[in-house]
């Protein structure tokens, strides 16, 4: 959307629960993403569980509370983490499947 217009991050994000590693590329408001091994030049790389991603992408959890979880590790910029996970928007839970 428009507070990605401009920025450009990659995040590694590491499933410890499914053993799977993604890296996420944000370029040009637009987020990609690849199952591979971690890149080793990415603004930032978390370890978590798929469940406790799931929570925070949905908004039922903040980015504070994962950054401050015992339940995740990560390395690189906190700042570019936080940035990158500021981006996304809390779905809205009642939308219309079909509009007349």
């Amino acid at each position: 959307g428009p507070k990605a217009d401009g920025k450009e991050i990659t995040i590694n994000v590491i499933f410890t629960d499914l053993n799977q590693s993604y890296v996420l590329n944000l370029e040009n408001a637009v987020l990609h993403h690849r199952q591979t091994v971690p890149d080793p030049k990415a603004n930032a790389t978390v370890k978590l569980t798929h469940d406790l991603y799931l929570n925070l992408v949905v908004g039922e959890i903040g980015i504070m509370d994962l950054i401050t979880s015992d339940d995740i590790e990560y390395s690189g910029s906190k700042l570019d983490l936080i940035r990158f996970f500021a981006l996304f928007d809390k779905p809205k839970p009642k939308f219309n499947i079909v509009t007349p």
